[in-house]
């Protein structure tokens, strides 16, 4: 299925899946920003810590990498299904 057809056969779920990469991408940003990414190595923290910050990047990294993936396969156009009836 083709970008184009997805588009076609359900714009509001296509859309849909755009506004949560942007938004998922929107929070990746947002949590990288947000702690010193120095002090991962240090022991003593207060508040929000570097390890859990770069766990959460890790897991918005791996689901970016779905909508990705996801977005290539709606690139494809194969393989395409069989057409009914057989032409044999």
């Amino acid at each position: 299925m083709s970008l184009r057809t997805a588009l076609q056969n359900s714009r509001i779920l296509t859309f849909g899946i755009i506004a949560g990469f942007v938004w998922i991408l929107l929070n990746l940003i947002t949590v990288v920003g947000a702690f010193d990414w120095y002090a991962a190595a240090a022991g003593d923290f207060i508040g929000q810590n570097a390890v859990g910050g770069i766990v959460g990047v890790v897991v918005l990294l791996v689901i970016l990498g779905g909508f990705i993936t996801l977005y290539s396969e709606a690139g494809e156009t194969e393989p395409a299904p069989q057409s009914w009836p057989p032409s044999e």
